[in-house]
C-alpha cells in the first residue's frame, strides 16, 4: 500500500513539473469555451487539486488548477445559484484533502514578516462595526465569509504557503508563479476573445464593446497577469504575443478601468522591459515604435466608437460611486473607531449588485476601509501596505521587483472597484506573491552572507 502511494506521488510530481501541465490545463479551458463546457472543466480541475493536495507537499502544485477553477467558473457570473447548488461537491473533499495535506506533510509553521500584520486585518475586520452592525446581519452567511476570508483566511493562507514555499525545491518559484499568472491571463484571453466570436454579428451591428457582466473582475487577474511577460520575455520575445493579447483583452472586455489602468501598466511593463533587456533593444525599438504609432492611430480612429457609450456622461454608475464616496465618509465621520463592518447593508439600496447575497462595495479601497473598519482598519490596512511595499523595494533589483507591477495593478483597480477586498482570487494572489517575494529577500540575504 505504501509503494502505490509513493509511486503515485511520483507520478503527481512528474505532473507537475512537466512542462506540458499549464499549456494541458489551457487546452482544457480552450475546449470549455468552444464547446460550451465551463462546467466538465471545472470538474477536472477540482479533481487535479484533490489529486496534487494527497500526493503532493507543495501548495504550488495546486495554484494552477485553484486558480483556473475560479476563472472557468466566471462563465456563470449571470447566475451563480447554477454552481451553488453543487457547492458543498466541491468544497468538502478539497477541504478533506487540505486536512489530509497538513496532517500527512508535516511542515513547522513559522512566522514570518507579515505574520502580525495579516493578524492586525484580521481583528480590524471582525470587530468592523462592533456596536453598530446589527447582529443577524454580522453573522449572515455572505458577511461573514468576506470578514472571516479576507482576515482569518488571509492569515492561515500566509502560514501555509510559509510552512510550505519556504523549503528548497528543484524548480525557480519566482519563474513558476509566473509562468501560472500568465497562464491564468490567456484563460480570461481565451473567455473575452471567446465572446467576441460568438456574438460577432452583434459586435458589428453595435459598433461598440459587448456588455460582459464580468469585465471588471476579469480585469483584475489581468492587471495582475500581464506584468508577469516582463520576467518570461528573457526566456523568448515570443512572450510579448501572449502581454500584447492581455492587454487586447481588457480593451474589449468594456471595463473603462481596464482601458485606463490596461494602458498605464502596459507602458510601464514596456519601460521595464526595455530597460532590463539590453541584448533585444534593437527589436524593441522597432517593435515598440511601431505599437506607440498603432496605438494611437487605432486609439483616435476606433476608439470612440468602442467606448463612447462606456464614457457618455452622467450614466448611473458613475454617480452611484460618487454616492458611495459621500456615504462612506458618513460612515466613518459617525463611527470612525471601528466603522460599520464589513457585512452592514444600510447602504445596499444604491448598490447595484449582479450577485444576489453580496456585500456592499464601495468600489474605492480607501472609502471601503474606512467605513467598513474605520481607524483601526485604517491602521492595520497601512501596516500591511508598508511592508509589502518596503518588501519590493528590497527587491527592486532582481525579478521579483516585477511583482510590484501586478500589486500597482490591482491597487489601480481598488479605486473604482472591489479589487483587494475580493477573498479570490485577488487577496490571496497577493498573499501567494508576497510570500514567494519574501522568501526570495530571504534566500537573497543567504546568498549574500555566502558570498561574504
Amino acid at each position: 500500500m505504501e509503494t502505490a502511494f509513493r509511486k503515485t506521488q511520483n507520478i503527481a510530481s512528474r505532473i507537475f513539473n512537466s512542462r506540458y501541465y499549464l499549456p494541458a490545463m489551457l487546452t482544457l479551458a480552450l475546449f470549455g469555451v468552444v464547446f460550451d463546457a465551463a462546467f466538465l472543466c471545472l470538474c477536472i480541475y477540482l479533481l487535479l487539486c484533490e489529486f496534487m493536495l494527497i500526493f503532493c507537499d507543495d501548495l504550488m502544485s495546486i495554484f494552477a488548477p485553484v486558480i483556473f477553477t475560479l476563472e472557468t467558473a466566471v462563465q456563470y457570473y449571470k447566475d451563480l445559484t447554477v454552481l451553488a447548488q453543487y457547492m458543498w461537491y466541491a468544497i468538502v473533499p478539497v477541504s478533506l484533502a487540505l486536512i489530509f495535506n497538513i496532517i500527512y506533510y508535516r511542515r513547522p509553521f513559522t512566522k514570518g514578516r507579515y505574520t502580525y500584520s495579516y493578524l492586525a486585518v484580521s481583528l480590524a475586520l471582525i470587530l468592523g462595526g462592533i456596536g453598530v452592525i446589527p447582529a443577524h446581519e454580522y453573522f449572515e452567511p455572505m458577511g461573514l465569509y468576506y470578514t472571516l476570508a479576507l482576515g482569518i483566511g488571509q492569515f492561515i493562507l500566509y502560514m501555509l504557503f510559509r510552512s510550505r514555499i519556504t523549503n528548497c525545491r528543484d524548480y525557480d518559484r519566482i519563474e513558476r508563479v509566473a509562468e501560472t499568472l500568465y497562464a491564468a491571463g490567456l484563460v480570461f484571453v481565451i473567455v473575452i476573445f471567446g465572446i467576441y466570436i460568438e456574438n460577432f454579428a452583434k459586435f458589428i451591428e453595435k459598433g461598440g464593446v459587448l456588455f460582459i457582466k464580468s469585465r471588471n473582475y476579469m480585469t483584475s487577474v489581468l492587471l495582475m497577469s500581464l506584468p508577469m511577460t516582463c520576467i518570461l520575455v528573457k526566456r523568448s520575445d515570443l512572450y510579448l504575443i501572449g502581454g500584447a493579447l492581455m492587454y487586447a483583452a481588457m480593451l474589449l472586455s468594456g471595463s473603462r478601468s481596464g482601458l485606463l489602468f490596461g494602458t498605464v501598466l502596459l507602458v510601464l511593463c514596456a519601460v521595464y522591459i526595455y530597460i532590463t533587456n539590453k541584448k533585444s533593444r534593437r527589436l524593441y525599438n522597432w517593435l515598440f515604435g511601431i505599437a506607440a504609432v498603432a496605438g494611437c492611430v487605432l486609439a483616435a480612429v476606433y476608439l470612440p466608437k468602442l467606448y463612447g457609450a462606456r464614457f457618455d456622461g452622467g450614466k448611473v454608475g458613475d454617480k452611484t460611486r460618487v454616492e458611495f464616496i459621500k456615504r462612506g465618509i458618513a460612515n466613518f465621520l459617525a463611527h470612525p473607531v471601528f466603522g460599520i463592518g464589513v457585512a452592514n447593508t444600510k447602504d445596499l439600496s444604491i448598490f447595484k449588485a449582479f450577485i444576489p447575497g453580496c456585500i456592499t462595495f464601495y468600489h474605492n479601497i480607501v472609502i471601503q476601509i474606512m467605513s467598513s473598519t474605520g481607524l483601526v482598519g485604517i491602521a492595520a490596512f497601512a501596516w500591511q501596505f508598508i511592508l509589502r511595499a518596503g518588501n519590493l523595494l528590497k527587491n527592486r533589483k532582481n525579478r521579483a521587483f516585477v511583482f510590484a507591477l501586478s500589486y500597482l495593478g490591482i491597487l489601480m483597480m481598488s479605486f473604482t472597484n472591489p479589487g483587494i477586498f475580493c477573498p479570490f482570487p485577488e487577496a490571496g494572489l497577493l498573499t501567494l506573491i508576497f510570500t514567494v517575494v519574501e522568501n526570495n529577500t530571504l534566500d537573497e540575504g543567504k546568498n549574500m552572507e555566502e558570498e561574504k
